[in-house]
């Protein structure tokens, strides 16, 4: 799981890697990551149940937007890119 942006600045790491048995729900990796991390990053992409506005997590280069959501299954070998909400004007 790579992190960009300022999701990169805020964790102090550029990836982390797990080794996957079977396939996991994209929110599982990321509970799975805020356990190995030792915080909550969630709360930094997540808005509940949902994806925050202008969180984009990709899943060997394609949006879970447009697959299951936080539901798209990983599975071992997968490449999982996270960039958080963007800001600015």
């Amino acid at each position: 799981m790579e992190f960009f942006a300022t999701l990169r600045l805020a964790l102090g790491v550029a990836s982390i890697a797990f080794e996957l048995d079977t396939p996991t729900t994209i929110k599982q990796l990321v509970d799975m990551a805020s356990q190995k991390l030792g915080t909550d990053i969630s709360q930094k992409l997540f808005d509940g149940d949902k994806i925050k506005r202008g969180t984009m997590i990709l899943v060997n280069g394609k949006n879970i937007h447009h697959l299951n959501g936080l539901d798209t299954l990983v599975e071992p070998g997968d490449r999982i890119a996270v960039f958080p909400p963007a800001g600015g004007g």
